[in-house]
């Protein structure tokens, strides 16, 4: 596996990277597309998910202002779950990826 990480920023709307701010919200969402595969994933050769990329944390932003709030957040896990054919293969629109988030580490525009 590849050594942790810090991801590029992730865009939220007001209402949620408000709710992560709070704390109330301690799990983040993505859906299983390419972008966030790339991102999350650990791919072989042959292209097969092997394993979940580790990340220390990850930045979140309030909307695309120039200046825009953002948090950078202590992340505890990410997980991939889904449905699978009978192949074993996962089946991509029944499937996300959950970001489970500790303490925020630091606060910028805000």
């Amino acid at each position: 596996m590849k050594a942790k990480k810090r991801a590029s920023t992730l865009i939220l709307t007001y209402h949620w990277f408000d709710e992560i701010l709070s704390g109330r919200k301690t799990e983040e969402y993505r859906e299983f597309k390419p972008f966030w595969i790339d991102r999350f994933c650990v791919v072989d050769e042959s292209g097969e998910i092997i394993g979940l990329q580790k990340y220390d944390t990850l930045k979140f932003q309030r909307g695309y202002a120039k200046n825009a709030p953002q948090i950078v957040v202590e992340v505890k896990d990410i997980e991939l779950s889904g449905e699978f054919d009978e192949s074993g293969k996962i089946i991509p629109d029944e499937s996300v990826f959950t970001i489970y988030l500790g303490k925020i580490i630091e606060k910028i525009n805000i």
